[in-house]
């Protein structure tokens, strides 16, 4: 049979990019998005208020998917510390609902989850790391990677950071970051705080592959480099053709924050790379190029063949 695809969050910088990869591989594929949210360039998509069961049953009887990606979170960190309750009706509940959806239908169910479940301490976090998320938004996905993992054809993909262009009309950090930099517009950036960033195209590709493969149980998918936000500054910079000297190194101590924010994220994939035998992600340095040209004509975007 066919794969047939239920996106969440297809409205989303990751779910829409992912949308645009289906429709290049020619899967059949159906992306949810908010009532009131923005639509992917690519792609059938539905309306649909995921903490409304019923209505997200009968989004799933339409689609009737082989495969369901749950991409859909509140995923701002401020805004779940200042409305805990809404953070857990949609990043818990809804996931909860999901799993129960995947149990009716039959499908496989990939859910996507942050390397914001750790604290930071140590960095270099594997699968079997464990656990200790310091926001509610890395608590709330914590509690929604237990309820999916009761599904004994799940697997949950911890995803880092992530960069690019998405195949939406949506702001995002990162968009924002390359027009005051190549605007040459003063900038602050952490010198303190580091990830395993990955490109927005890689990681579509990453829970595609992870979709279509057997593997159950958690993931992780990062890019191959331990990078502070300062160091991705700089590499944007040096991609744009501008100077860095408008980026200010700053350290998360000079700024105040509703909840504690961990140092270290880095996350390691070794699971993937035994699997797939390569990274999940790039080098920044080789994915800048086409983000630039992405950039500057939105047009130009194009997805990444899938991983095999």
């Amino acid at each position: 049979m066919d794969p047939r695809f239920l996106v969440t969050g297809a409205g989303g910088q990751l779910g829409s990019v992912i949308m645009r990869q289906l429709a290049a591989a020619k899967h059949a594929a159906v992306g949810l998005v908010s009532p009131t949210g923005p639509h992917p360039h690519v792609g059938p998509v539905r309306a649909c208020d995921l903490c409304n069961a019923d209505t997200l049953r009968d989004a799933a009887r339409d689609a009737r998917p082989t495969h369901i990606l749950h991409v859909a979170a509140m995923t701002n960190v401020q805004s779940c510390a200042r409305a805990p309750d809404r953070a857990h009706v949609t990043n818990v509940d809804a996931t909860r609902s999901i799993v129960e959806l995947a149990d009716v239908v039959g499908g496989r169910l990939i859910f996507t989850s942050t390397d914001l479940v750790f604290d930071g301490r140590t960095g270099g976090y594997a699968e079997d790391s464990t656990p200790r998320p310091l926001s509610v938004y890395g608590q709330t996905k914590h509690k929604a990677e237990a309820i999916v993992l009761a599904n004994p054809r799940a697997a949950v993909v911890r995803l880092p950071l992530m960069y690019g262009i998405p195949a939406v009309d949506r702001p995002t950090t990162f968009r924002a970051q390359l027009q005051s930099i190549s605007r040459r517009t003063p900038i602050r950036l952490f010198h303190d705080e580091f990830r395993s960033p990955i490109w927005l195209e890689d990681a579509a590709a990453a829970v595609i592959a992870l979709a279509l493969s057997d593997y159950v149980g958690r993931i992780h998918a990062a890019g191959p480099q331990r990078l502070s936000r300062l160091e991705m500054g700089r590499l944007a910079a040096a991609a744009l053709g501008v100077g860095d000297d408008a980026i200010e190194p700053v350290s998360q101590t000079d700024v105040p924050f509703d909840e504690p924010r961990p140092r270290d994220v880095s996350l390691r994939s070794d699971r993937f790379e035994a699997r797939w035998g390569r990274p999940a992600g790039r080098p920044m340095r080789d994915a800048l190029p086409q983000i630039v040209v992405q950039f500057r004509d939105p047009a130009s975007a194009s997805g990444r063949p899938e991983l095999d």
